[in-house]
């Protein structure tokens, strides 16, 4: 590659990382599941969709979306209102039984090729089918629709659980103690 070649690609580098860097910075607010014991944590960002219960009612879920997140006080801002991190009793997290879908629906193709089997067989042979093949078809449909039935994962806050609303936010220009020093 020539040399004129390679300073466009570094040009192009330094635009990507400039961007990813500037990209970073608007997410700063992050309403956070932390976990007792645990490092690992669960991170959710403005934007994002959150369905919660309230205290006051466990078995109500809520489905917003998050418009803004105030640490100062622990407040997450939806378009209804605004609800206090105190106030939430648990959270339902979106997508954690999607193995059980899947794993349902490929055995729900199963079912439908072991029944197109099964019909096929008894149309060309013309004969009763064997008892295994109602058996395997039964077994795979009622498992079918036991993994579809599988629920979505909520988190319950309490004493192992807790939930908080974290600033990120870096500000260079603040010396220690938050004045801003002199060059």
């Amino acid at each position: 590659m020539s040399r004129r070649g390679m300073w466009g690609v570094r040009w192009w580098v330094m635009i990507l990382l400039g961007w990813g860097m500037v990209n970073g910075a608007w997410g700063q607010k992050v309403l956070q599941i932390e976990r007792s014991g645990s490092l690992k944590t669960i991170k959710m960002h403005i934007g994002d969709e959150v369905t919660f219960s309230l205290k006051g009612a466990p078995r109500q879920f809520y489905t917003r979306d998050i418009l803004d997140l105030f640490p100062e006080v622990q407040t997450i801002q939806f378009a209804g209102g605004a609800v206090s991190v105190d106030q939430i009793a648990a959270i339902r997290m979106r997508g954690s039984n999607r193995w059980a879908k899947s794993l349902g629906s490929m055995v729900g193709i199963f079912t439908g090729v072991w029944a197109t089997y099964s019909l096929l067989d008894v149309l060309i042979n013309t004969r009763a089918p064997a008892p295994f093949q109602y058996w395997v078809g039964g077994i795979a449909l009622g498992v079918t629709g036991l993994l579809f039935l599988v629920p979505e994962r909520v988190l319950r806050m309490g004493d192992r659980r807790r939930l908080r609303v974290l600033d990120l936010t870096f500000y260079p220009d603040s010396g220690p103690q938050g004045e801003k020093q002199e060059p």
